[in-house]
């Protein structure tokens, strides 16, 4: 397999350099979105809070579990065909 020349890395390097830019740009001048659809009509005290913290966090945990599971797998077997392809 040829080697990608010297300007299609450039190329590279710069589109993903200014993609990064452009994103860290918009988060600076933006803010992160919290509270973007409005405030909390109420307040909870905190001992009610830290309760119901744990079922909010920890009540349906499996679809995310299965989610990273599969995402993982992906990432795996992208690794193992990336290097296949890189040895040849």
């Amino acid at each position: 397999m040829r080697e990608p020349r010297r300007g299609a890395r450039f190329l590279s390097a710069c589109l993903t350099a200014a993609a990064f830019l452009s994103a860290l740009l918009l988060l600076c001048s933006r803010g992160f979105p919290a509270f973007s659809l409005g405030s909390p009509l109420a307040t909870v005290p905190l001992g009610g809070a830290n309760e119901a913290l744990i079922y909010l966090m920890w009540e349906s945990r499996f679809p995310d579990m299965l989610a990273q599971a599969a995402l993982t797998l992906l990432a795996a077997a992208a690794c193992i065909s990336i290097v296949r392809l890189w040895r040849r």
